[in-house]
């Protein structure tokens, strides 16, 4: 509680305390001294001690380097504040480890960490138990920090006098935490006149994936010649010693320092300077407007922290970046596709992307088997592109082909056809309504459109039993077919065309064709019957005559 107050009571110096920074950056920039001979660390980072009026203080003119704060420089009781420059609702990640954390049941160093914003008021503090580190996002659980105000933001880093014992070394680091997948910004300005670098010619960026895979790509204007963008892997899950807060690793602390791990040489190297280790990939432009490209697969495997540098060299402007991570599978779905296409009909032709929004898409088309290509734009919106194929005469086969690039830079491709037909018709009739057994019965139809010599097949079934009539149309449109059955039932009828080059296939609605037995078979036992009697009537009667 007594920190707490402290620290609050100092609140109101808070912006008396960034200004007069901003002064001593100035009388700094001012000294004649050679920039050219001097590091990023040494032109970017200030730091007074115990100097009245800056007091204990280090500020960071941009949110890229490590602070150091050795063993003597916050002694028990006091304090000691690292101010940086932050942009509203940016996600910083900011932490505070080193040889002070101790998980142990004798921790030595208790840090509290007070946040203020650019007007001096106090965002949030953070006060754990002696030897754990804080956890400096908006919330308890959250990994990152999103200031509300966009100017100075000051950390005061508090050995607290009740619970510390004594003072540790500690590492303060401020870094923007970038989202992966998504296309970001940032202003690039390339050296002086002189080859000095100035405050936007380096920059860091930090960012986590689960992928051991990362691509990284880099859209450069014209007005700037981009020295380098460089990779670095920044954690090592095996290694024993590694350190996650809030579920997000931490970086080898030895590696925010340019060292490289000796167990796996791929870890660490991180620094902003022009000549210094490249990191596991980079990229450079020869000329301005050049784009790069990163392509990096790390040999471990869970989960990945990396930071990503870009050095500028000449001109200046604003760059496009995006961090690659996913890596699915991604294609191109039919939203409106071709069916049955008539006569001089425009079609439009539409597919969706099943992974992000698209960038642009074109289609490409050919109506003689790709001998000669037609262009069609496309036009997106969002995840979808669609196009329209102007109408085509009967008998042509459309072949086409979509191309597409997302928001990822992933390749997408389909490739589709469709023919273009008259529509067709179908209908049955009948002579008689039912037929006798072993009766010829004509079917009559009738085919639009009404062309001569199309071969239309007559199906005829009941039960297992199926029979097939093909018949050729008139000039009219009309054909017949003759059937003669040989079951009594109800027969079910039915016409189908097969289609041509230039006519649609279709089939006729279902017709009923009723088989009856003749009268003659029907009543035969009946007939013969009485005509048994008769005859043996007619005999008796003669018989009777006879005997007369």
């Amino acid at each position: 509680m007594v920190a707490l107050l402290t620290i609050r009571l100092q609140g109101s110096k808070v912006a008396i305390l960034i200004g007069v920074m901003l002064l001593m950056v100035l009388v700094v920039r001012s000294r004649p001294f050679v920039q050219a001979q001097s590091t990023e660390y040494e032109r970017f980072v200030h730091t007074s001690m115990n100097s009245e009026p800056f007091e204990n203080v280090t500020y960071l003119e941009k949110p890229v380097f490590p602070v150091l704060l050795h063993d003597f420089q916050v002694p028990i009781g006091q304090n000691w504040s690292i101010v940086a420059p932050l942009e509203a609702n940016h996600s910083y990640h900011v932490y505070c480890y080193g040889k002070w954390v101790d998980n142990s049941s004798t921790p030595k160093t208790d840090f509290d960490i007070y946040v203020y914003n650019r007007l001096g008021e106090m965002e949030s503090y953070h006060t754990e138990a002696a030897g754990l580190p804080e956890h400096l996002g908006n919330t308890v659980d959250d990994a990152f920090f999103a200031p509300k105000y966009t100017g100075n933001y000051t950390f005061v880093l508090v050995n607290d006098p009740r619970e510390s014992k004594g003072a540790q070394e500690a590492t303060f680091m401020i870094i923007e935490d970038v989202e992966c997948n998504s296309w970001q910004e940032h202003y690039v300005e390339g050296t002086d006149s002189n080859d000095v670098p100035v405050l936007n010619t380096s920059w860091g960026f930090e960012f986590l994936s689960e992928s051991q895979r990362v691509e990284v790509y880099v859209r450069v204007p014209e007005t700037l010649d981009m020295y380098e963008a460089r990779l670095y892997l920044m954690y090592d899950p095996k290694d024993a010693n590694r350190s996650v807060l809030n579920g997000v690793p931490l970086p080898w602390e030895l590696g925010l320092y340019g060292n490289r791990s000796s167990t796996s040489n791929l870890v660490g190297g991180y620094n902003l300077e022009s000549k210094e280790y490249r990191g596991v990939a980079y990229a450079s432009c020869e000329f301005y407007g050049q784009d790069m490209f990163l392509n990096f697969t790390s040999s471990l495997s869970g989960p990945n922290l990396y930071h990503l540098v870009f050095i500028g060299e000449k001109g200046s402007g604003m760059i496009d970046f995006l961090v690659k991570t996913e890596f699915g599978s991604v294609s191109l779905l039919p939203l409106a596709v071709p069916g049955r296409v008539y006569p001089n009909e425009n079609v439009t032709v539409s597919y969706v992307s099943n992974s992000s929004n698209l960038n642009n898409a074109s289609l490409e088309y050919s109506t003689d088997l790709w001998k000669n290509v037609q262009v069609a734009g496309m036009e997106v919106l969002g995840n979808v592109c669609r196009s329209v194929v102007p109408g085509q005469a009967a008998g042509t086969i459309v072949n086409y082909r979509v191309e597409a690039y997302d928001v990822l830079e992933n390749s997408l491709a389909v490739n589709g056809s469709f023919s273009v037909k008259y529509d067709s018709l179908l209908n049955l009739s009948q002579v008689a309504t039912s037929a006798r057994l072993g009766e010829n019965l004509t079917i009559v139809g009738f085919f639009v459109p009404e062309v001569a010599d199309i071969p239309v097949t007559v199906y005829i079934s009941l039960g297992n039993e199926t029979r097939e009539i093909v018949s050729f149309t008139e000039a009219d449109g009309t054909f017949k077919a003759y059937f003669s059955a040989e079951t009594v039932g109800t027969w079910v009828a039915y016409a189908k065309f097969n289609g041509s080059s230039s006519i649609y296939e279709c089939e006729s609605a279902l017709m009923m064709v009723q088989v009856e037995e003749s009268m003659l078979a029907k009543y035969q036992y009946y007939i013969f019957g009485a005509l048994v009697a008769v005859i043996a009537a007619g005999v008796a009667v003669y018989v009777k005559k006879s005997k007369a």
